[in-house]
């Protein structure tokens, strides 16, 4: 009889298919072990929607909520944002992860002098959170927006003060305006209107605290008997004189005050205050 052989590797390769080696599983196991979560995604948007600047700028941060100080354990910024809404992907260390710790998403939105920041908290990860998030970012008031706030509650308290009226004119120009004075005899508000006839007709408003220019709001219109203004001019300044509110609206289009025009305002505000406080109280 013809004895065979096998060669060693053979031998051993049958022995483990045999016995079930290391490449079989039993019932229902698997052959990896689950990759862990890696990344938080999702999107952000503005709440309300609002067109952003170039310079606008995004931060993330994925932080622990359970440990004095909180720490963050992941971060990312996005300039220039573009449009929102934007999709995002947080990346973090999952071996950095407490299954017992409380986990959640800030986020918060640079745009020039406007901050804007979530109104909730975004709870990520455990204890039942998901890892992919809608957040939401409101814009949050500016010195100017308090600003234009105080001068809007002033306007419509004017009817309980004490107020005179002046006038003034030149061969070209027509002007007129009233002083309202609050309980202490300050000058608080004058409201001055100007004709110029077919150069047109300016509305401008002019607020003051502690004796100081504040707020002024124009308004230039084609003429006396136009309805809608071809211009709005906001200018702010806080106690100190440093320009807060800066705004300008041309026919519908937003832009910025320039400085020179928003110094133009002040003085002028200062010259009525003058003319205003020399006559009769």
């Amino acid at each position: 009889m013809r004895t065979f052989v096998l060669p060693v590797a053979a031998a051993a390769a049958l022995l483990l298919a045999g016995c079930g080696g290391p490449s079989s599983s039993a019932p229902g196991a698997t052959d990896a072990t689950p990759a862990k979560a890696s990344a938080i995604t999702g999107t952000v948007s503005l709440d309300p929607p609002r067109i952003l600047s170039g310079q606008a700028r995004l931060d993330l941060s994925l932080v622990d909520m359970s440990v004095q100080p909180q720490v963050a354990i992941a971060s990312k910024t996005i300039m220039p944002v573009g449009t929102l809404p934007l999709q995002f992907s947080l990346e973090f260390n999952p071996q950095q992860i407490n299954p017992q710790d409380l986990y959640v998403v800030h986020a918060t939105m640079e745009d020039g002098d406007r901050h804007f920041d979530t109104a909730i908290a975004y709870p990520v990860l455990t204890k039942g959170q998901p890892r992919s998030i809608a957040i939401q970012l409101h814009a949050e008031p500016t010195a100017g927006d308090k600003a234009l706030a105080g001068f809007e509650a002033l306007k419509g308290s004017i009817g309980g003060m004490k107020y005179t009226e002046g006038s003034a004119a030149t061969e070209t120009v027509s002007r007129g305006w009233q002083t309202f004075r609050d309980a202490k005899g300050d000058i608080r508000f004058i409201r001055e209107r100007e004709d110029a006839g077919d150069k047109g007709y300016t509305r401008t408003d002019f607020a003051y605290l502690d004796g100081k220019p504040w707020v002024v709001v124009q308004e230039r219109l084609a003429s006396s008997a136009a309805r809608k203004p071809e211009s709005v001019t906001r200018a702010g300044w806080d106690d100190q004189g440093h320009l807060i509110l800066h705004r300008r609206l041309v026919a519908g289009a937003n832009s910025t005050l320039g400085t020179d025009q928003a110094q133009a305002l002040y003085s002028d505000a200062e010259a009525m205050l003058k003319q205003a406080g020399a006559g009769r109280k």
